[in-house]
């Protein structure tokens, strides 16, 4: 069989290898983008609720912050010039008790130091305002929030990739890699592919295909599936924006909030529910292999261990996958109005990877590993589709002209 042959080979159609493809196009003449399914952006990437964040949760003066709030401009300009649909809606974070005010201004104290422009806290009465119906005391308010069609933005960076001369190989699912001293080798199951610089942007597999090479042996992947609720209601839409509760700190998950759609429908949700499969988009859907490689890995044991909290929580959310009835009360907690006849089990589901340390450490920050041919993005930048134009830029700026990839001085 012949192989093909590119400078550089990215793994993965989800919006960060797109993203990244299309910068690279810019600046390589011979650059594949390969995807295992019949399109671009079919999992984590198009299974989303389509928010583009503003900024205000990372930490201030890291990577996460700076390419957070720049991809979120960059997203919003990037659909008004090309006509993707995208609304600037506005994001409010409401303190349904007093005692949770004080993590409102942390929230904009955090924000003003990232520069999320317009951010403020606003008493109960201004809030509804706007949002007749939303409960609670005080709400920060960030007027950068927006939605988006996230399918339709992954398919416009594909566009644009190819446009710049990047090839695309669709239906090809890598399932052995060979490195050596001149290139690498990527084998699907009808097609060898060989180069001299390949990228993991696999998402969901991306642990798997970096185990292939022997590295990264010390993280494991854990799906969790996120459902949604959608509100049908015969008269006016009970919010106009995004509205969410006031963070839990144990849990790296936002909770189930609400959220308008750019088609116009209300989205209540997601959970964050452990799933038995990094595709297992039903609930009782189980994938052997997928369940013997996490369950298999130290990592998997030591986070039961090392979260505690985490576990009841994610226990807590298991027994109510699916229920209406639950997403009624923790919706009801934010605003008012709503009926449990009004919610219907929504067909948009999705599946976040969460990426586990061996120690039992649920990893919330960037995490790369190298060997001298690859590039393995195991944990990308969070928010990941609000990030993903800014983080495809910097990590095309760590690559250089040989096929190098010299990093930064800080990636934290």
């Amino acid at each position: 069989m012949r192989s093909e042959s590119y400078d550089i080979a990215i793994i993965g159609g989800g919006i960060i290898g797109c993203a990244l493809a299309r910068e690279l196009g810019k600046r390589f003449g011979s650059v594949l983008l390969m995807e295992k399914e019949a399109t671009v952006g079919l999992h984590t990437s198009g299974r989303n609720s389509g928010v583009v964040h503003s900024g205000f949760n990372p930490t201030p003066g890291t990577l996460k912050a700076k390419l957070c709030v720049e991809g979120s401009k960059e997203i919003r300009e990037l659909c008004k010039e090309r006509q993707v649909p995208c609304e600037q809606v506005g994001t409010y974070v409401v303190a349904t008790e007093e005692s949770q005010i004080p993590v409102l201004h942390d929230l904009k104290r955090r924000g003003d130091v990232n520069g999320v422009p317009g951010i403020e806290i606003l008493p109960i009465e201004d809030v509804r305002e706007q949002e007749s119906n939303v409960n609670g005391v005080a709400a920060l308010f960030s007027p950068t929030g927006a939605i988006v069609d996230s399918n339709a933005l992954t398919q416009t960076l594909a566009h644009d990739a190819k446009q710049s001369g990047v090839s695309v190989a669709l239906g090809q699912e890598v399932v052995r890699i060979g490195e050596d001293t001149h290139a690498i080798t990527l084998h699907t199951r009808s097609r060898h592919f060989s180069t001299q610089l390949m990228i993991n942007c696999a998402g969901l597999y991306a642990d798997r295909l970096a185990h292939m090479m022997g590295i990264a042996r010390q993280y494991v992947v854990a799906p969790f599936r996120g459902e949604y609720f959608v509100v049908n209601r015969a008269d006016d839409p009970i919010i106009r924006s995004m509205v969410y509760p006031v963070p839990n700190v144990l849990v790296p998950f936002l909770g189930v909030h609400l959220t308008k759609t750019v088609a116009g429908a209300v989205l209540i949700g997601p959970n964050a529910v452990p799933a038995f499969g990094r595709e297992a988009y039903k609930r009782f859907a189980i994938n052997f292999r997928d369940m013997t490689e996490m369950v298999c890995h130290r990592g998997f044991w030591n986070a039961f261990v090392r979260n505690r909290a985490l576990v009841g929580i994610a226990w807590n959310e298991f027994q109510h996958s699916c229920s209406r009835t639950h997403f009624f009360r923790e919706a009801s907690r934010l605003v008012s109005g709503l009926c449990l006849q009004d919610l219907t089990l929504g067909r948009r589901v999705g599946i976040r990877p969460q990426l586990i340390h061996q120690d039992g450490r649920l990893v919330e920050d960037l995490v790369i590993e190298t060997t001298p041919r690859s590039i393995h993005i195991l944990n990308v930048v969070s928010p990941g589709m609000t990030s993903a134009l800014a983080f495809g830029r910097w990590l095309s700026e760590g690559i250089d002209e040989n096929l190098k990839w010299i990093g930064h001085a800080s990636a934290a």
